[in-house]
């Protein structure tokens, strides 16, 4: 039994969706050849299927509310916006399916939003194969969940502990100069589009 929707994803969180799944007016096969139209949309749909602007957005407005109340639910409502946000544009990708059964909604239930947010990056693959778009979508999402977290807008500290050595260390990272660019970029590219949104 649900508990009731009392939180709809916000006008910059849907825009933050809409912007990584783009509208596509004409059926297409993505890549692990399902067929896709719109922001997404693959129930029932055929190659050769079109729909208008109009269409998709009536479309995504009414399929949206299943996601809504499935992360609603998953969450018990102890959610703030942001991390709502973050959350359907994440079910909204993966499915009602694996947003429940993922690490990402199993870390926010325990309250470890630190580890929700780095679970986000482990959705990353289709097909077997790591995906750049999945990568930087999880990357976002993650930056967007974390925006309401005390600890994540806090004042940065002006002395910073140094590193442990790499081969001690359990951090792996991944692309050095260029995967840090691509996360600088997706930070400032979230807050315009949040501050565009909310101004």
């Amino acid at each position: 039994m649900g508990l009731g929707i009392v939180m709809h994803i916000s006008k910059s969180g849907l825009a933050i969706l809409k912007d990584f799944e783009g509208c596509r007016l004409e059926a297409y096969p993505d890549v692990v050849n399902v067929w896709t139209i719109g922001y997404g949309f693959t129930s029932g749909v055929q190659k050769g299927d079109t729909m208008t602007q109009a269409q998709c957005d009536e479309r995504l407005s009414r399929e949206i509310r299943a996601y809504e109340i499935a992360v609603w639910n998953a969450t018990g409502g102890d959610v703030t916006q942001s991390e709502f946000d973050a959350l359907v544009s994440f079910a909204w990708n993966v499915g009602i399916a694996g947003m429940k059964k993922s690490s990402v909604i199993k870390a926010h239930v325990k309250g470890d939003k630190q580890a929700a947010a780095r679970a986000f990056g482990l959705w990353n693959k289709a097909g077997g194969k790591v995906v750049k778009g999945l990568a930087r979508r999880r990357a976002a999402e993650a930056v967007l969940y974390l925006t309401d977290d005390d600890e994540f807008v806090d004042p940065m500290p002006q002395q910073v502990d140094p590193p442990k050595p790499l081969t001690s260390s359990t951090t792996v990272i991944a692309g050095g100069a260029a995967a840090v660019a691509t996360v600088t970029q997706i930070v400032t590219e979230v807050t315009k589009l949040k501050d565009s949104m909310e101004g």
